[in-house]
């Protein structure tokens, strides 16, 4: 009788192991999904880019700070297939700015949405500074990136992105980093998808 016993309780325990290895599993579960899409109706393309005729001149405005007598600069170059946009910035002293007008076009047939854009320091920036989001910082050179406006963007229009570089009003001296340039790349996708 006790054998019989003994049998039931480790058959329940066992049970109980078998419930409980199984809860587990479905409970910490994780789905990967990795793939590409490939719009199959010949009638409609995607061409999201930034519009490569917003050059330095006349994209870049540039301010000096309290009695400056030489002015800042900036650049602006674009690769990646006009997918990513190189800004660069020469500040002279506290209080220089530059403000950098980026124009992203839809010149494709589906409706886009742009989201954060990915913000780093150029190759020749990096190791001078760090970035996070939106903002990168080099000494007294601080970056800032405004997300587009507007962020859904239909057939054959656009959306601005603004970035400004200041040179820190309050610091006590020029130091060592008065140029720096970072490259922001453009994340955009299907609109509701």
């Amino acid at each position: 009788m006790e054998s019989k016993h003994k049998n039931a309780l480790i058959g329940a325990l066992l049970a109980v192991v078998f419930v409980m290895a199984v809860g587990y599993a479905a409970f910490t579960q994780t789905l990967n999904i990795n793939g590409t899409a490939t719009i199959t109706d010949a009638s409609k393309n995607w061409n999201v880019h930034f519009d490569t005729d917003q050059t330095t001149a006349n994209a870049v405005a540039t301010s000096t700070g309290d009695g400056g007598t030489k002015n800042p600069s900036g650049t602006i170059g674009y690769s990646n297939s006009d997918h990513t946009a190189t800004v660069n910035a020469t500040l002279i002293q506290p209080g220089d700015s530059v403000e950098f007008t980026l124009k992203v076009l839809n010149e494709g047939s589906i409706t886009a949405d742009i989201n954060d854009f990915s913000v780093a320091a150029d190759s020749a920036s990096q190791g001078k500074g760090s970035c996070g989001d939106n903002t990168c910082t080099f000494g007294n050179i601080v970056y800032t990136v405004t997300p587009a406006t507007p962020t859904t963007i239909a057939t054959g229009e656009s959306s601005t992105v603004k970035v400004k570089a200041e040179f820190n009003s309050s610091a006590e001296n020029v130091g060592s980093v008065t140029s720096a340039g970072i490259t922001i790349t453009m994340n955009a996708g299907q609109a509701g998808a």
